[in-house]
């Protein structure tokens, strides 16, 4: 359950700040991959000033004239602004009692309000994993971990500062519970869209032992919608790739020329793709020290789709090595 929150000078910034076009980025990001879980605010954020004005009326104004780093930003923020809000979670406990440790910092007052609210929610909803994002590179809202206390009750509510580290506690509740290369497979291929899975992968990864976590090889497989946002964007398959990499922290690469040219290695990197005929599959990502994906892209309704041909063990390499 995310909450936005902005340092007390991030709104007041908009008008003059040059380095939020990150922040959107990262929003954004978090907010694809949440799906149907939404994003919520503090209300005072509408009315907070921006040094020309209050935001709302200052976003509206600028949304369309305002520089291309934070227009993102700005539309984003704008359809939070209509909630829901974390005010309005039910709590049972008197959220002025709670105590925090570390001490959220005062200012400014809304934003420890949201964060009480939000304790005092996970107090009553215990299935709730409370956390916030405060990506603002100058925020002071800085320790990883706030814990409130209500009594002799305790919930920790943990502080995202990057879509990275969102991300990782994204694949481990996502992936919490699988077992294998299959199972997990398949959970990727429900939670992202432009993931389309042949079932050459699937039977790769029905016979293949992992050899990295199943929560590291979600995250390869998610992270391949960046990789064709990459190419939607007009970069070269390399530069998707490191792209890829950075974001996923999992290495992508192009197979080499020798592998093209052996019949045997190409044979066992060609797949057949719906629609599409026999296509050769040489993107690959490397998750672990042999597991490996293949894949390939094709443009649908002008936007790249991934799909997986193999997944599971290192496929062989001329001269039979793997």
């Amino acid at each position: 359950m995310p909450v936005v929150l902005l340092n007390h000078d991030f709104v007041e910034g908009m008008a003059y700040r040059s380095d939020l076009g990150p922040v959107a980025v990262g929003l954004q990001d978090v907010q694809r991959r949440l799906g149907g879980d939404p994003m919520h605010v503090h209300p005072a954020l509408a009315q907070q000033a921006t040094g020309e004005g209050p935001f709302v009326a200052w976003a509206n104004q600028h949304r369309n004239d305002a520089e291309a780093d934070r227009r993102p930003l700005i539309a984003l923020l704008l359809r939070l602004l209509s909630g829901p809000f974390v005010t309005n979670l039910s709590t049972e406990r008197d959220v002025a009692l709670l105590s925090d440790d570390p001490p959220v910092p005062p200012e400014p007052s809304w934003r420890r309000e949201a964060m009480r609210h939000l304790a005092a929610h996970a107090l009553s909803a215990r299935s709730a994993a409370p956390w916030v994002l405060s990506f603002d590179p100058r925020s002071d809202l800085s320790q990883p971990r706030y814990r409130f206390a209500h009594g002799n009750e305790i919930v920790d509510v943990d502080n995202f500062r990057s879509s990275t580290e969102a991300f990782r506690r994204l694949d481990e509740l996502a992936s919490r519970g699988l077992v294998g290369a299959l199972a997990t497979l398949d959970a990727a291929a429900r939670q992202e869209s432009r993931l389309i899975v042949l079932e050459r992968a699937r039977d790769a990864a029905r016979k293949w032992s992992l050899d990295c976590p199943e929560a590291t090889l979600f995250r390869a497989l998610i992270d391949l919608a960046t990789y064709a946002a990459a190419l939607d964007e007009g970069l070269s398959r390399e530069l998707a790739a490191e792209r890829y990499h950075k974001a996923s922290g999992v290495p992508m690469s192009r197979e080499s020329g020798e592998v093209a040219r052996s019949p045997t290695c190409k044979r066992q990197r060609t797949f057949v793709v719906p629609g599409r005929g026999e296509q050769y599959f040489d993107m690959h990502a490397k998750p672990g020290a042999s597991t490996r994906i293949h894949i390939w892209t094709d443009v649908v309704e002008g936007k790249h789709i991934v799909y997986v041909g193999h997944c599971g063990e290192h496929l062989l390499l001329p001269g039979g090595k793997r």
